[in-house]
């Protein structure tokens, strides 16, 4: 017979508790007729066994024969689960509900959070324009419209995101969504040019309005003009705009000292430690002698009873021998950190976006150890800026180049 433990569970099984004169000879019999006999206990009084309802016709063949009863201790498997539930309907009927109303809960909306709104306002905005979605508290996820397309109908709702996007975990739905960054000024309407700020040599123009007055090559001074809002002599007038890439100078004064002195540490070393009570160190262990010259490293325990920090501390500090060092710089590497400083010079006076040209030096002395040097940088900058047209205008005249 078969030995499958789940066609038992189908098919039931029962313990039996035999007893008898022949209990025993009966069990010997059934394993050799190949009856799978499961869970034996052999006690003085009688025989514990299992066996399965299909094996049962044989021990009612063979009580007689060997002179034994036995009684049914429990039943196992579905077709006597069946029968107890049938005989308990309201404890099956309260299963199935349970398991039904557990499933239509699971298939719910409970709460729509809100990620990324800055302010209740933005907040509220995108939660109205879920609800008008169809994204709300109590809707059933089988009736949402696909995270896409739901993310697409809020967009459409919410003026002030950018992007929204849906995920459904479970019963909550999140919404996350990207507001859009407050709009720059417009730009003024109001009729101007665009002049020079510094004296330089113009490299590019690049006018999205107005009318160029300056080439390539050509040097400004500041405050001339170099794009008009003028379209023409004695004609209509527009907001100039655009970019003017010149080439502009600038000269630094930096000085680099050729000996340089500082301290470093020998790698001698002396410990001690102490016993911190409130602001006074009591030391403990350490009593070496210290460097002349030493740099200290503490490390403090950090003792609490619950948030209280206790007023007593162990302190270990750790004290590091230090000596003077004195290098000499060379002059060639004096020269490039020259080159360096007066580089980040420039970038702190210029301000916004600028790409250096070229650097060369004026001028040099050493004098009593240090390196004086007059550095003059080339740098590629927008001069332009916009300035109000005067009312009454004369020919625009270029004017020279100024250094500065």
């Amino acid at each position: 017979m078969s030995d499958s433990r789940l066609e038992w569970f189908l098919k039931g099984s029962a313990t039996l508790w035999v007893t008898g004169p022949g209990a025993r000879q009966l069990v010997a019999r059934l394993q050799r007729q190949g009856v799978v006999v499961r869970d034996v206990r052999f006690t003085a009084d009688g025989v514990m066994l299992r066996v399965s309802v299909a094996a049962l016709r044989h021990l009612m063949a063979s009580r007689r024969a060997y002179g034994v009863r036995f009684r049914v201790v429990e039943r196992h498997g579905a077709p006597f689960l069946g029968r107890r539930l049938v005989r308990r309907k309201a404890f099956a009927v309260g299963a199935v509900a349970f398991v039904a109303i557990l499933y239509a809960l699971s298939s719910i909306v409970w709460r729509v959070e809100i990620v990324g709104a800055e302010g209740e306002d933005q907040e509220a905005e995108l939660r109205q324009a879920a609800a008008e979605a169809g994204l709300q508290v109590g809707q059933w996820k089988s009736h949402l419209a696909p995270p896409v397309e739901l993310a697409e109908r809020m967009v459409a709702r919410a003026p002030n995101y950018v992007w929204v996007g849906v995920e459904v975990k479970g019963s909550v739905a999140v919404v996350r969504g990207i507001p859009k960054i407050p709009g720059v000024p417009q730009a003024s309407q109001q009729p101007c040019n665009i002049v020079a700020t510094r004296p330089g040599v113009i490299l590019d123009v690049q006018a999205s309005r107005g009318r160029v007055m300056v080439k390539p090559h050509q040097l400004v001074q500041p405050g001339q003009v170099l794009i008009s809002g003028l379209l023409t002599d004695g004609g209509p007038s527009v907001p100039a705009s655009g970019h003017v890439f010149a080439e502009v100078w600038y000269t630094s004064d930096v000085s680099i000292p050729l000996r340089v002195s500082s301290q470093g540490l020998t790698g001698a070393s002396v410990s001690r430690d102490y016993l911190a009570v409130g602001g006074t160190r009591l030391r403990v262990w350490g009593f070496q002698e210290a460097p002349p010259v030493v740099y200290e490293r503490d490390r403090e325990t950090d003792w609490h009873v619950g948030r209280w920090r206790l007023p007593v501390q162990w302190v270990h500090a750790t004290l590091y021998e230090v000596k003077p060092a004195v290098w000499q710089v060379d002059v060639a590497a004096a020269r490039n950190e020259a080159l360096i400083m007066a580089a980040s010079d420039v970038r702190s006076i210029a301000g916004g976006e600028m790409v250096i040209l070229g650097q060369s030096i004026l001028q040099e002395r050493l004098e009593r150890g240090t390196l004086y040097a007059t550095i003059l940088t080339r740098v590629q900058q927008d001069i332009g800026a916009p300035a109000a047209i005067p009312e009454t205008g004369g020919p625009l005249k270029s004017q020279g180049a100024a250094q500065s």
